[in-house]
């Protein structure tokens, strides 16, 4: 299996037309196809807190995992990757509740996480609460993440429908929240990651104010330039309200390489 790197991207982060400051946090580490986006919630600036917590702590943890001659030469495994990334959570998880009980300022404190790691013909997909990750496939959006949130568990259930839920009284409510409780378990799954696909991660400022196929139109009508295109993302949010932080980050993955270990065992 062999390392994939991000060949382009576009990370925008927008306060909104509500929101007094921007509680959502973004790192993109292109060399090792990693992407993490979080949105922070708490009094004062404590979900700003939260959320650059998060995302430097999985980053920093991930790069370093990554960041090894043995991966370089023979390239990521599944499983090893898929602890590492559930370690990498559960660590910031465990930070940021320390810091929410030890300091007043930070109290009750937490964030959403979503975190992406290209690799093979495979992308790793972890998040927790309701930032969202997609993946624009053949002119087709498709959602890769399933929310931890009230509003979802009623979809689920069929009280409520995704229409319906644009409008929903409890659609800021989310059930699974980094640092607000000891044990955290965070949604890991495994997709197929084609080389002409293009990703989407955001936080639920661009959910919350445009619907799947909005989202979809603008990304059809946009995708040969991501920059352009996260941009008008952020505009049309904004557009429609902007009623809280909107962050994005489209993706592609660069051509597979075999690695040079590869070719030296199989190709002499």
């Amino acid at each position: 299996m062999s390392h994939r790197q991000i060949l382009e991207f576009s990370a925008q982060s927008d306060t909104g037309q509500v929101r007094e400051h921007n509680e959502d946090a973004i790192i993109v580490c292109a060399e090792y196809g990693c992407v993490v986006l979080a949105d922070g919630m708490g009094g004062y600036n404590a979900g700003e807190i939260a959320s650059a917590m998060a995302t430097q702590i999985v980053a920093d943890y991930l790069c370093e995992k990554l960041d090894t001659l043995w991966l370089r030469h023979v390239g990521i495994r599944a499983k090893p990757l898929q602890r590492w990334m559930a370690e990498a959570i559960s660590e910031a998880n465990r930070q940021i509740l320390e810091s929410s009980l030890s300091n007043p300022e930070c109290s009750g404190m937490g964030t959403t996480i979503v975190a992406t790691c290209l690799f093979d013909h495979k992308i790793l997909v972890a998040h927790v609460g309701d930032s969202r990750a997609y993946v624009f496939r053949q002119g087709k959006l498709v959602r890769l993440t399933h929310d931890h949130s009230v509003l979802q568990d009623q979809i689920d259930a069929g009280y409520i429908s995704e229409e319906q839920a644009r409008f929903s009284a409890v659609k800021n409510l989310i059930t699974r929240a980094v640092g607000t409780q000891p044990d955290l378990e965070a949604e890991l799954h495994l997709y197929p990651a084609d080389e002409r696909d293009l990703f989407l991660i955001c936080s639920d400022g661009l959910t919350d104010m445009l619907n799947h196929d909005e989202i979809e139109r603008i990304i059809i009508t946009n995708h040969d330039d991501l920059h352009l295109c996260s941009a008008a993302l952020i505009a049309e949010a904004n557009a429609a309200g902007g009623a809280d932080n909107i962050s994005v980050v489209l993706f592609k993955a660069e051509p597979l390489r075999e690695s040079s270990w590869v070719r030296r065992i199989f190709k002499r």
